[in-house]
């Protein structure tokens, strides 16, 4: 192929590489394909489909949480919440076995359920995570909690 590249010990072409306590680490780019083809990964927003590569990042260095008591319709996350926020997951905190429905929505979009709750369906009061990793096209991400059921929205809010 026109762009392999033969690297000789001691001389030859200069390759990229990312200095790391003073180790080289060589840096590399990613094609997909089946055998005998490849291209390059595609990586942001868009569909996915099985030739592609979806790649989801986001700085949650300055990660934000947000409480929801139980019985609450659409709180917002976030002082005003905005498009572009970034919901990472909500913890579900069952307050007894029979725990209300937890949903949330995009902006003023439909709301999602992420746990549907009801008799008996819980087996413990151990609160569990429900990992979301998405980004709001809408505005603020909002929760509602049913009965006997609080959450923690975990993400980056605006």
């Amino acid at each position: 192929m026109a762009d392999n590249v033969a690297i000789t010990a001691g001389a030859g072409t200069t390759i990229a590489a990312d200095d790391i306590s003073g180790v080289l680490h060589q840096r590399v780019k990613l094609s997909l394909g089946a055998d005998g083809a490849a291209a390059d990964a595609p990586v942001g927003p868009g569909p996915a489909s099985s030739s592609t590569l979806r790649v989801a990042l986001a700085d949650i260095s300055s990660g934000d949480y947000e409480t929801v008591a139980a019985s609450q319709a659409d709180q917002s996350l976030g002082a005003s919440g905005a498009t572009g926020d970034y919901l990472s997951g909500v913890l579900i905190v069952p307050a007894n076995l029979s725990p209300g429905a937890v949903s949330i929505k995009d902006g003023s979009g439909s709301a999602i359920t992420i746990f549907a709750g009801g008799t008996d369906s819980v087996l413990t009061l151990h609160p569990f995570f429900v990992p979301l990793g998405i980004i709001s096209t809408g505005g603020a991400w909002k929760i509602t909690t049913g009965a006997s059921v609080s959450a923690i929205g975990v993400g980056n809010f605006t």
